[in-house]
């Protein structure tokens, strides 16, 4: 990434979708503009994700923040889960759209506190408390028209991984900082003779 040293920076844990989900929910955005138009600036496929734990605005992003944040990530143990985009939403004050859940799913709570307390216990802690968590999509931004909240068609997201994600200000794309898988199994529930 190009992007200058001195660049603003946002910081971010966040799930990172396949192609085959980027793509269903890029179709999903294609539907809702035709079916209503929220008008607006539509996020790039290449960008969408669904935040985890926001860890700030930074200028310039500190090296000490970010081997923090990869040691508690490094400690988090979770096992991998279904998610189902079932809901398109607004942010009207930040006129923001996305796709999101109604109910999130055990998986995505569990994951969001484990993270949480581990960013915590690292003296990393999130930007935002567990009470505000709100698992969405961002589909576009600067809202033209008011959106109606409602239910679409379920489309699953078989979460396997989180990511750690840096932002700057002025780069084309978003940069990965490093991905940590889930486990297919719990580890903390396996029998020594089944590992």
């Amino acid at each position: 990434m190009d992007a200058s040293a001195d660049a603003t920076h946002r910081l971010f844990f966040a799930l990172w979708p396949d192609e085959d989900v980027r793509r269903a929910i890029a179709e999903r955005a294609a539907e809702v503009a035709l079916t209503g138009a929220p008008g607006g600036r539509p996020s790039a496929p290449e960008r969408y994700h669904l935040t985890l734990q926001f860890l700030g605005t930074f200028k310039p992003l500190p090296a000490a923040l970010v081997e923090g944040a990869i040691a508690a990530a490094d400690s988090v143990r979770a096992q991998a889960f279904s998610l189902v985009l079932d809901r398109l939403g607004a942010f009207e004050r930040n006129r923001v759209w996305w796709l999101g859940t109604d109910a999130a799913s055990p998986g995505l709570r569990s994951l969001f506190e484990r993270l949480g307390v581990a960013l915590a216990a690292t003296g990393l802690p999130p930007a935002e408390d567990a009470t505000r968590f709100v698992p969405h999509v961002t589909l576009g931004r600067k809202l033209q028209q008011r959106l109606q909240p409602r239910a679409i068609d379920p489309l699953p997201w078989p979460v396997r991984d989180f990511v750690l994600v840096d932002s700057a200000a002025g780069a084309p794309a978003y940069r990965i900082v490093r991905r940590w898988p889930l486990d297919p199994v719990n580890r903390g529930w396996l029998s020594p003779g089944s590992r």
